[in-house]
């Protein structure tokens, strides 16, 4: 079952995108929300220090450190902690044990707004590349599998991870998720990793291309950005097109440690795996299309509705955008949506930014969790 999926999607894993990260002037399908000009609930940013923000060390088991200049501690991991000005301690795990920081701790989250932080961030496994400054495009190895990284000039922003389609690659994150939109991560100071391989390891998360142990890649992407790059740990989110999708709403639970948002484009679950952390169940955008228009031997809209309806039943919040079209249709007009979706969801962000939902969003994006038959919730 899963190689006829694969073999069925081949040709099929995009067909459009964001390059030129300017929606279009059609809007498949129908719906509509009650669209304003509020921008939602992004953070704001700011500097380091101040306050009771999380220390980060660059190197050891990440959220072990100490808090700058004020109380609490952090429970994560058992990496040695880098020198800050306070000191923090925690018991709990992250995905990798161990870990020992070898330089100065970072403080305050880059100006992060307030928010409980991750509990389960890994730790640097091995030895991390080095990762440029306004790197485009730059292939890297992390855990022994290649890697597309696009950077800036800065440190502290978000970290956007991408995962592609059957027989696509890596750099079809400039289509489905969109070059205006990876320029917006880097100005912020964050980078954006677009997994160019498998490693084909562990279980088949649905679809022949994508596998459980690629997360082990991407825990070495996340350690390594934080040791070098100073990401807000708050921001860390996955995306993906087609099978690509399938595995990152597979991450959003096995790694629900971390992850505090994903975006599916035709995506969704055939039966949602458990959440690595129950205290945390990073918000879901679904993007997909018509019920039994978006099939490629799976209904991508009956998928999708399932990742919702998991997403709502664990108590989490979903925005379902069904625009109408076929297998991969929402690019380049959801482009903006999904970043929009990301800035404003934060690790464990309280409270709940919507409604109102922005007017970024297409007429056909909606509150979810909504019905397979595309009706509303």
């Amino acid at each position: 079952m899963h190689r006829l999926l694969g073999i069925a999607l081949i040709g099929l894993g995009f067909v459009s995108g964001c390059a030129s990260g300017t929606p279009s002037t059609s809007e498949p399908g129908g719906g509509g929300n009650d669209l304003n000009t509020s921008s939602g609930g992004g953070e704001s940013q700011g500097g380091d220090g101040g306050g009771a923000g999380e220390t980060t060390s660059s190197g050891g088991e990440q959220g072990v450190g100490g808090n700058s200049n004020g109380g609490g501690t952090t429970s994560s991991g058992s990496g040695t902690q880098g020198s800050s000005t306070g000191s923090g301690s925690g018991s709990g795990g992250g995905h990798s044990s161990g870990g020992t920081s070898s330089s100065s701790g970072h403080s305050g989250s880059s100006g992060s707004t307030s928010g409980p932080s991750p509990t389960m961030l890994p730790a640097v496994s091995g030895t991390c590349p080095t990762i440029p400054a306004n790197a485009s495009a730059t292939s890297l190895t992390f855990a022994g599998e290649p890697v597309d990284v696009w950077t800036g000039s800065g440190t502290g922003g978000p970290l956007v991870m991408f995962w592609f389609e059957t027989f696509g690659s890596a750099t079809d994150v400039e289509l489905q998720f969109g070059t205006s939109e990876i320029a917006a991560v880097t100005a912020a100071g964050g980078m954006v990793a677009s997994f160019a391989k498998s490693n084909a390891m562990g279980t088949d998360t649905g679809d022949a291309v994508w596998y459980t142990g690629d997360f082990d890649t991407a825990d070495q992407v996340v350690a390594c950005a934080i040791d070098q790059l100073h990401i807000d740990t708050r921001k860390i989110f996955t995306t993906g097109a087609s099978a690509g999708a399938l595995q990152a709403a597979w991450m959003s639970y096995s790694r629900s440690g971390y992850l505090a948002a994903a975006a599916t484009i035709s995506g969704g679950v055939i039966v949602a795996p458990a959440l690595e952390d129950p205290n945390n169940v990073p918000a879901a955008m679904a993007i997909h299309g018509a019920p039994g228009v978006d099939v490629v031997v799976i209904d991508f809209a009956q998928a999708s509705a399932n990742y919702e309806e998991s997403v709502h039943s664990l108590g989490g919040f979903s925005m379902d955008c069904n625009t109408g079209g076929g297998h991969v249709s929402g690019p380049p007009e959801i482009c903006p949506g999904i970043w929009q979706f990301f800035e404003d969801h934060p690790f464990g962000v309280s409270p709940q930014p919507y409604p109102p939902i922005p007017a970024v969003y297409p007429s056909y994006c909606q509150i979810g969790p909504r019905a397979p038959d595309g009706g509303a919730p």
